[in-house]
């Protein structure tokens, strides 16, 4: 219950205005709701008097009259009062929400599946919604229904209102009972729905290929167990909720035997009028609906405190940042790059997945790296670019440790370029200038190579590239997102085998283009082609995770080894 209340407080307090306003007009509402009957009796009494009391049956029936268009102008405006802060509150945990997602580190995201955090911030933060808005108007109505309308029924007769609020508080008791289960089954239900989302997310993003290996029934193998585990899920929360809802019906429709077993009597007795026993029957109907109400309510709000964990558990951890409290301004432009003894083992593996690389590159000049599938080249991406943190002092930039640079500085500065782009299902231009409109594009299409390829798609740069680049080549799709770094004007561009993919007349043209960049920056190119490494200024050979040689590139052809070897199969191939 603690986290529940925090998270209310956290975004809550600001709209207390609101709910007050929205307090004052609910206790309106259920004051006119409960006089009503009063009236009601006044005038049916009034009947039993014949002629005579004919004014005053029509005052009561005016009085009825007005003040139920009252109560339907005072409900307007509590309803717009409580939920217009469940509608902020909802846009407000989204924008939380998200901006937790872009902040955390890629060890976070490990934790959480693609379609769990689709659930989360749909479902969940619908629950929130709910939380904010239906849920505290129905507290808070049925609250001030049930202090006013007994307050009415005591005044009219304590025997009587004695005996009503018997069958109700046992009702109401049973149901709090049953309401103690809904925490668990919708945490249960919540779990289901991610991992189903998750299943399907998968599914879609790779439709493709089930389709290209005839893995249809394998991925629906898959999908069915997952998806009876959230159908009995709902079907248990479905039950519960079948087993407590008529509970108060029946409490209520008990209380109408009550009126007349206790009531007639008290009538004839003439310790009741029979208005005041109709008013009664009024009274007791009107509270029948909150407290039946109250059960979905109370349902509700169990699902809101599951779904405030499911949140929090985003929102709350903060992101690993050793670069805070004081970090440190990254360097202006291309900066001298220096790794020492570089060492980084991912959390939770045995050994390290790189291990001793210790290397400088000059301001604007060009580190090549070479090595087989697993000996860390992507890792040492990851630490420069800090998706992971690496140790301290390993990784220097104009001989401040990267760890100590502000983080969004930093990655501001340095891009790196992946060897399977993600493009989005947009148009060519958007994918490349990602909203920045200053840049100019046609420069970026030359020194990307892509010129010629936008010239023969059917909208140019306007074409829509489909689901993830589905329509473009791989090549193309590599050469997009080479224009989309080249586009950020980065100190440090950071190339993962962006050439794999293009033939060898247009990695020539792109190596040269990157040659002739005006602030040229310091480049990290990745690279299985000894041709793409040719002009670096250094050349780091990675096998097994570790250094085994560096240098030029006519240092490394001169020496035995693996880049030797390559180059001598490549340039026998090309031949």
């Amino acid at each position: 219950m603690r986290p529940l209340l925090l998270f209310m407080r956290r975004y809550g307090v600001r709209y207390l205005p609101w709910y007050l306003g929205g307090t004052l007009l609910i206790g309106a509402t259920n004051w006119l709701s409960v006089t009503i009957p009063l009236y009601l009796a006044t005038g049916i009494d009034a009947v039993a008097l014949g002629a005579d009391a004919r004014s005053e049956v029509v005052s009561a029936a005016m009085w009825v009259a007005i003040m139920g268009l009252c109560v339907i102008v005072v409900r307007f405006g509590s309803r717009m009062l409580f939920f217009t802060p469940g509608r902020l509150v909802e846009a407000e945990v989204k924008r939380d929400l998200f901006h937790a997602v872009l902040s955390q580190q890629p060890a976070f995201h490990a934790q959480f599946p693609a379609g769990d955090l689709m659930s989360r911030m749909s479902s969940d933060i619908s629950m929130v919604r709910l939380l904010f808005g239906f849920t505290a108007l129905g507290i808070v109505n049925t609250i001030i229904a049930i202090a006013l309308t007994a307050s009415q029924m005591v005044r009219l007769s304590p025997t009587l209102a004695a005996a009503v609020t018997i069958p109700l508080v046992v009702g109401f008791t049973i149901t709090l009972a049953f309401v103690g289960r809904f925490r668990q089954i919708v945490k249960r239900i919540q779990e289901a729905n991610s991992a189903l989302s998750d299943q399907v997310l998968s599914s879609y993003q790779g439709i493709a290929t089930l389709k290209a290996f005839g893995a249809e029934q394998a991925i629906r193998d898959r999908f069915s167990p997952l998806n009876t585990e959230a159908l009995q899920a709902l079907l248990s929360r479905a039950r519960l909720r079948v087993g407590i809802g008529p509970v108060l019906s029946l409490a209520a429709s008990f209380n109408l035997f009550l009126l007349l077993w206790v009531g007639g009597p008290m009538v004839m007795e003439g310790a009741l009028s029979v208005g005041e026993l109709v008013a009664f029957t009024a009274l007791v109907t009107y509270l029948t609906a909150p407290l039946r109400g109250m059960t979905f309510i109370l349902s509700l709000f169990r699902q809101a405190q599951a779904a405030v964990d499911r949140i929090d558990a985003v929102i709350l951890p903060q992101p690993h940042r050793p670069d805070l409290p004081n970090p440190e301004p990254a360097p202006a432009g291309a900066p001298v790059l220096e790794l020492r003894d570089l060492s980084y083992r991912y959390p939770g593996a045995s050994d390290d997945a790189l291990h001793g690389v210790s290397v400088t590159v000059p301001a604007g000049g060009t580190l090549g790296v070479f090595g087989p599938t697993g000996s860390g080249k992507s890792t040492l991406l990851r630490c420069l670019v800090r998706l992971e943190d690496p140790p301290e002092q390993s990784v220097r930039a104009d001989g401040v440790c990267v760890r100590e640079i502000e983080l969004e500085a930093w990655r501001r500065l340095a891009v790196l370029v992946p060897q399977r782009a993600f493009l989005f299902t947009e148009s060519v231009k958007s994918n490349i200038l990602l909203g920045d409109t200053h840049r100019d594009l046609d420069a970026l299409l030359q020194q990307a190579q892509l010129d010629v390829d936008m010239a023969a798609l059917p909208d140019g740069v306007h074409t829509e590239v489909g689901e993830a680049g589905l329509t473009l080549s791989g090549g193309q799709r590599q050469r997009v997102a080479l224009a989309r770094g080249l586009a950020r004007r980065a100190g440090l561009l950071m190339l993962d085998d962006v050439l794999s993919a293009v033939d060898h007349t247009t990695e020539g043209r792109l190596i040269d283009a990157l040659q002739q960049l005006d602030d040229r920056p310091t480049t990290v190119i990745v690279a299985n082609r000894i041709s793409a490494l040719r002009h670096a200024t250094v050349t780091v050979v990675l096998d097994g995770g570790r250094m085994v040689a560096k240098g030029t590139h006519e240092e490394l052809v001169a020496m035995e080894g693996p880049y030797r070897d390559a180059w001598d199969r490549q340039s026998e191939g090309a031949k």
